[in-house]
């Protein structure tokens, strides 16, 4: 993305990085040459650009992606893991005992509205550069993509947040009054944005190779077709997910194996990915989670370890392709891996003994220093597979039952598995939520699905999680795995906290509640 995943020098000339205990909403202009001097070519403009991706995955490990960590912890996919260094602050987000000024949810928060910031800033300033019209278009639908991007990860973690929608919002003394926008209108926002950057966006194939990561038309609408579903517009999301399907620019990876293998970035089946490299020239271009989920006996930190229940699942359908790919298990051979044939899951101090085998960096491909932030690999946002599965669900809940089912056996194919064409109702509805939890597994989704998926009108996680939850029954009552019954150091009841009045959403970080003196208000129960 001329590797977006790189360089930030023109940004951090405004102070946004550099913030410290100061609410991120009320932000003091830093100069008005300064901004013109950035703004003086297309040049320029496209490193401006560059710059509001670095907010994505954050400009530090734990900025925005160890809480995207943490809460696949806080699902029947992951454990909390590391046995060895318990944090409080971290098991008790995982198990529900949640503190709300925690670092991370404030990290998460704050990195979110400093990209917002940039991406208000492209938008002020880019239409006043002397630039091609055809390029000026695509650098301000990537900036309205991205910023829809950051509103809806807002969203979907702490509700209702307020809007922000232009740098000059800011210089308003009357920032500190903003208050939250509904759910709703934070939603309307982000579809306003995310249809703007469709007309505005090239295709993936027309970037050039070294810009593969930007921003795509084909993103703008498996995005804008997540955002209708999650809103339960079933028509519109069925109908997006299709648009992106029939476009040609996408094709499912033909081996399920090479997703998140070293090397294969900006794949056939990526649609929105950032690639992660090794250059000890800078900090932070590399990959965090082979260090961060990686074992404890594979020089790694052990957080977000994957639960038996999840390997039951994908043994329950006979799925082997998937579950070698996605989790290691203490004692095994390392998939894809020939120079390990018998893993040091470390359970002593692993709640389950198994590793995210999708951030698994294998031997041969490791950098020296292996070190967090220098690790080759990508992270995917958004893949084919996951707007495949959007579409059937968004079918079966439109009453297309033969979509539905036809959608869901394109990506059961990809692994060998046999689709019941037969199945209808309630059986496949559950048949397509099981599948998204085996295809898109430790992929940071399980937490989102399960808070938006209904049975009744009741929440799936409330199900799941809770005292009577069929994951803390299975692990408290039926469970028989080795790792996870003698490891005691994490509680074998976790999840078991859950309250559906208060864990639908997260905590507002309580600085940007007192720095609004009082008009952001709390999440329930908090």
């Amino acid at each position: 993305m001329k590797k977006i995943v790189l360089f930030l020098t023109i940004i951090t000339a405004l102070v946004f990085v550099g913030c410290d205990k100061e609410d991120f909403l009320d932000q003091p202009v830093q100069g008005k040459q300064t901004l013109d001097d950035f703004f003086s070519n297309a040049q320029n403009a496209e490193n401006f650009i560059n710059g509001i991706y670095r907010k994505i995955n954050g400009e530090s490990w734990w900025q925005v992606n160890f809480q995207r960590q943490i809460n696949e912890m806080a699902t029947d996919d992951n454990w909390a893991g590391n046995t060895e260094q318990p944090r409080p602050d971290i098991f008790g987000i995982a198990q529900y005992n949640v503190f709300p000024g925690s670092t991370y949810f404030n990290s998460f928060w704050e990195s979110h509205y400093i990209g917002i910031t940039r991406a208000n800033i492209a938008l002020d300033r880019i239409p006043g550069v002397e630039i091609d019209l055809e390029k000026k278009e695509q650098y301000l639908g990537e900036a309205k993509f991205i910023r829809a991007f950051f509103y809806f990860d807002l969203v979907r973690n702490f509700g209702g947040v307020p809007i922000v929608s232009s740098y000059n919002e800011i210089l308003d003394p009357s920032i500190n009054d903003k208050t939250r926008a509904s759910v709703e209108d934070v939603y309307a926002f982000v579809e306003a944005d995310l249809k703007e950057a469709i007309g505005s966006l090239p295709r993936k194939s027309e970037y050039a190779p070294t810009d593969l990561g930007r921003a795509t038309k084909g993103a703008a609408q498996s995005l804008l077709a997540k955002v209708y579903l999650y809103q339960e517009k079933w028509d519109k999301a069925q109908t997006m997910a299709k648009t992106v399907m029939d476009s040609g620019e996408y094709a499912l990876e033909p081996d399920f194996a090479n997703l998140y293998k070293v090397g294969f970035a900006h794949g056939v089946e990526s649609i929105f990915a950032v690639e992660f490299i090794n250059n000890p020239t800078f900090s932070e271009v590399g990959g965090q989670f082979p260090i961060t989920n990686g074992s404890r006996g594979d020089r790694g930190w052990g957080w977000g370890s994957p639960t038996s229940d999840l390997e039951n699942a994908f043994l329950s359908e006979g799925d082997n392709i998937r579950l070698r790919s996605t989790i290691i298990k203490h004692g095994e051979p390392v998939f894809g891996d020939p120079e390990v044939s018998e893993f040091d899951g470390i359970p002593s101090e692993n709640k389950s003994g198994r590793t995210n085998r999708k951030y698994y960096t294998p031997l041969a491909d490791r950098p020296e220093p292996y070190a967090r932030g220098q690790i080759p690999g990508q992270y995917i946002h958004l893949r084919l597979a996951d707007v495949i599965l959007i579409h059937a669900e968004a079918a079966y809940f439109n009453d297309d039952e033969t979509s539905a089912r036809n959608s869901m056996k394109l990506v059961r194919d990809r692994v060998g598995l046999d689709t019941n064409m037969s199945l209808s109702g309630t059986a496949l509805r559950d048949a397509i939520w099981k599948e998204r939890r085996l295809e898109l597994a430790l992929e940071q989704q399980r937490l989102y699905d399960i808070r938006r998926q209904k049975i009744n009108g009741v929440p799936r996680i409330a199900l799941i999680l809770g005292p009577n939850g069929s994951f803390v029954k299975y692990n408290t009552e039926e469970s028989t795995d080795p790792f996870e019954t003698t490891n005691l150091k994490e509680s074998q009841d976790s999840g078991a906290l859950f309250d559906p009045n208060i864990h639908m959403l997260w905590p507002i970080p309580p600085e940007e509640i007192q720095l609004s003196r009082g008009n952001i208000k709390q999440n329930p129960g908090y």
